[in-house]
């Protein structure tokens, strides 16, 4: 089972930085009125519901749920924690002193009664269903493009369908692409090919490697090889791509390491949401991280949906983290901030931190550029190498109609975009609504998106 969200499409200058909810039961009905609970992955499961307008989040599995007829799901969502900015169209991020935290939507359990309820399973049947959350349904936007209200509860907020999409790039007997999973590897079995990584939020996910799985550029960048004997090492930050299988299991498309274990650490992944003032000070708006495995010093302090200003100590080179995409000629370089781009999203290895009542600081030493999940409408009907996209959030301050490049791709060798709900960027046309997961250069770049991911919803 996994976890989607439809697109926010609010007044035009408000700007969703981050929605951050737990999850803490999923239970099915039957027709008898009995109750099946379906085990989470983690029991302390958090998203950003904002990330997943892209990307879906593996939520459970269960091989125990008893033949029969049900008629409902109702799913437990607590601690909404949304992050929200003003901008007019034009300028570039959020308009001084707009940042605003707001954390009092009580909890829900929404249940879930139409299609495909009632659901019947029949014995040993493989079923997976994607949960969609509907932002705009839960968030109450007044005419100054303030969010003034959430509520988990809302008709209408949650949905389902059955898995997988009618139209996608997964191979038979796929059901979902679950990507960007970023943990510390705690556990590699070279004979099964197996990798398994704890994320900080979600629990831990196990994936294994086929001839098709690409180890990306950054194996080499660590003078590794591209190979699972040599790229895939317990102790190590990674993020990994991977597919939900019919059966339940997990297939590695893409294997990326981040960090060695010897500079592992802690790291905090955030959106840029506005110019930095200086060359060595930047804001984030917090909606990940990795913990260190022992002598954390963010794990009991950090909050997502934050705030957090930071601070350039000995920064080693920027890097871009391109997973071997596609990407345009960039300055994305040096150890200079005042680069850093509204809309951008930062992976930063972290050497100080202080929580706050406010805003909360760290010092960094390393900055990655990955990638930004951001919503908009098709220009135009795209091609297999690019399409146009409209209409993103106004803090991005983009005024044209920037060029979303896709990687074909040939696995083992280099990654494809993925696609969920349309089959290939050629299938896209004017005015769908489309989200994707992509490094964002800026405006002054050929491409200013490189997409990972496209999905229509």
């Amino acid at each position: 089972m996994t976890w989607r969200a439809t697109p926010l499409t609010p007044p035009p200058n408000t700007n969703l930085l981050s929605f951050i909810v737990d999850v803490n039961t999923i239970t099915l009905t039957s027709s008898t009125g009995t109750n099946v609970n379906i085990p989470l992955n983690s029991t302390n499961l958090s998203v950003d519901l904002t990330k997943l307008q892209s990307d879906s989040v593996f939520l459970g599995t269960s091989t125990t749920v008893p033949a029969g007829s049900y008629t409902s799901m109702t799913v437990s969502l607590t601690n909404p924690v949304v992050t929200f900015c003003t901008q007019t169209l034009g300028n570039a991020g959020c308009a001084a002193g707009s940042i605003t935290t707001i954390t009092a939507g009580a909890a829900a359990a929404p249940k879930i009664t139409a299609a495909p309820f009632p659901l019947t399973l029949t014995s040993n049947q493989q079923t997976g269903l994607a949960l969609n959350f509907n932002l705009a349904n839960a968030l109450t936007v007044n005419a100054s493009q303030v969010v003034t209200a959430v509520s988990l509860g809302a008709a209408n907020v949650l949905s389902a369908n059955s898995l997988p999409s009618t139209s996608t790039s997964l191979a038979a007997g796929q059901l979902d692409f679950v990507e960007d999973v970023t943990g510390v590897v705690t556990a590699v079995n070279a004979t099964t090919q197996s990798v398994t990584v704890k994320t900080a939020t979600r629990g831990s996910l196990t994936a294994i490697a086929n001839s098709s799985t690409v180890f990306s550029p950054n194996c080499t960048a660590f003078s590794l090889s591209l190979t699972f004997a040599s790229c895939v090492v317990q102790g190590h930050v990674a993020s990994l791509d991977m597919v939900l299988n019919a059966n339940g299991t997990f297939t590695l498309l893409e294997y990326d390491p981040l960090a060695l274990a010897t500079t592992s650490g802690d790291w905090i992944e955030g959106v840029v949401p506005a110019p930095p003032t200086s060359s060595t000070q930047f804001s984030l708006v917090t909606n990940d991280a990795v913990f260190a495995t022992s002598g954390s010093i963010i794990s009991s302090k950090l909050s997502f949906g934050a705030s957090l200003n930071a601070t350039l100590v000995s920064p080693k080179p920027f890097l871009v983290d391109t997973k071997g995409l596609t990407v345009p000629v960039n300055n994305f370089t040096g150890t200079d901030a005042s680069i850093l781009l509204p809309g951008q999203t930062l992976s930063v290895h972290v050497t100080a931190f202080t929580a706050a009542s406010g805003t909360t600081t760290a010092s960094v030493d390393q900055v990655y550029l990955r990638f930004t999940r951001v919503s908009g409408t098709v220009a135009a009907t795209g091609t297999q190498a690019s399409f146009n996209i409209q209409s993103v959030p106004s803090f991005f301050g983009v005024a044209t109609q920037p060029s979303v490049q896709i990687t074909a791709g040939a696995p083992p060798s280099t990654p494809a975009t993925n696609f969920d709900g349309v089959s290939s960027a050629a299938a896209l046309s004017n005015p769908q609504t489309v989200s994707i997961r992509a490094l964002y250069f800026g405006q002054g770049t050929a491409t200013p998106f490189s997409a990972a991911k496209v999905r229509v919803p």
